[in-house]
């Protein structure tokens, strides 16, 4: 397995490689998985990828896999059947979809491992804020898994694109025009989990922006964590090189150079490798009437080729080896249900 590649948003735009648009035949395939998974019968959170058998996907998984590790770190999906469907046939096919790629984890307070992205009027700057239920631009930020991906059931009114920009480029920048500040990005910071900590869990844990394992590098970045972390007793606020560091990081990692914007669809799947791309997200307004206010589904997956990652990573992901279930914020209703699920997925995904 390769590291994926370091781009420019200019790359992208010249690029086709990144976006596939799903075939007859796959979609049909997809669509036969999920009504043999609903003739079984089985409660979702019970199903894996064994109980939803989709036909012909499988040069699909592998591209996937491919453009992740070895491509961009990103893959776009168009097409995704969705039309016709109801949201819990939706969710369905997606939760299924997104086991045959490795094993759903755990986000947020509640635990959940199927997210709905929309505005519930959360505020993304308060102490204990998250992005996923504003309409609030977001930082530049990667998420608490291998992957994390986006499939989209109604886009905005206006607003709400997607920003994406690879960090592998933004060190390479960094160590040409700021190579003085590079180093504190390597060293631990600590990070704030926002209230939504196991009981067996400290409100706070410490990282390294930039690491690097067996010549994979990684980014685990969310600023919006970093800001406050100080309040928790025994927490430290960045230093002062930390802060200009990251000050620069987040200047670049929005420049059009780096950056690059897209317009999530109905039935557009987006895949992305957390520990290469940060991504981000305009502001948005939602339509008056209900049914069409922009709702995305989230997942973040712990996949069975995923890279090694540096042993100071070992506090914010649980596990640093690679191919084992790691990631995700355990919250405080990981309950046998969800533990039940996770040993049947490792299970299926023959993981550790």
């Amino acid at each position: 397995m390769s590291p994926s590649q370091a781009w420019l948003a200019g790359d992208i735009e010249r690029s086709s490689q990144w976006q596939r648009t799903l075939s007859t035949e796959e979609r049909q395939g997809l669509l036969k998985g999920l009504a043999a998974y609903e003739q079984a019968g089985m409660p979702l959170w019970q199903s894996t990828g064994k109980e939803f058998p989709f036909h012909g996907i499988a040069s699909l998984i592998e591209e996937i896999r491919h453009e992740i590790h070895q491509g961009f770190g990103f893959i776009l999906l168009r097409d995704f059947p969705i039309e016709g469907l109801t949201t819990s046939q939706i969710e369905a096919l997606y939760w299924g979809f997104c086991n045959h790629l490795g094993v759903m984890r755990p986000q947020g307070k509640d635990s959940g491992l199927l997210k709905s992205v929309r505005n519930a009027g959360g505020q993304y700057r308060s102490l204990s804020g998250r992005g996923y239920n504003t309409n609030a631009k977001l930082d530049y930020h990667t998420d608490f898994a291998d992957l994390v991906t986006l499939l989209c059931i109604n886009g905005a009114k206006t607003g709400g694109e997607s920003l994406i920009t690879s960090s592998l480029a933004l060190r390479e920048e960094m160590l040409k025009s700021a190579a003085d500040l590079v180093e504190a990005l390597y060293q631990p910071v600590d990070y704030s989990r926002q209230g939504e900590h196991a009981e067996h869990q400290t409100p706070f844990y410490a990282a390294p922006i930039f690491s690097q394992a067996e010549g994979h590098f990684c980014c685990r970045y969310t600023r919006n964590h970093i800001r406050h972390a100080d309040r928790h007793e025994g927490a430290n606020a960045p230093t002062e090189q930390q802060q200009r560091a990251m000050d620069v990081l987040d200047s670049l990692a929005a420049d059009e150079r780096f950056s690059y914007e897209m317009t999530l669809q109905a039935g557009d799947l987006q895949i992305l490798n957390n520990h290469t791309v940060l991504h981000s997200r305009r502001e948005f307004e939602d339509f008056e009437e209900p049914e069409r206010r922009r709702h995305l589904l989230r997942a973040w997956i712990s996949t069975p080729d995923s890279q090694p990652l540096d042993s100071a990573l070992a506090q914010a992901y649980f596990d640093n080896r690679p191919g084992m279930v790691r990631g995700g914020i355990l919250g405080q209703e990981f309950d046998s249900i969800k533990q039940n699920y996770t040993a049947r997925a490792l299970a299926f995904h023959k993981m550790r």
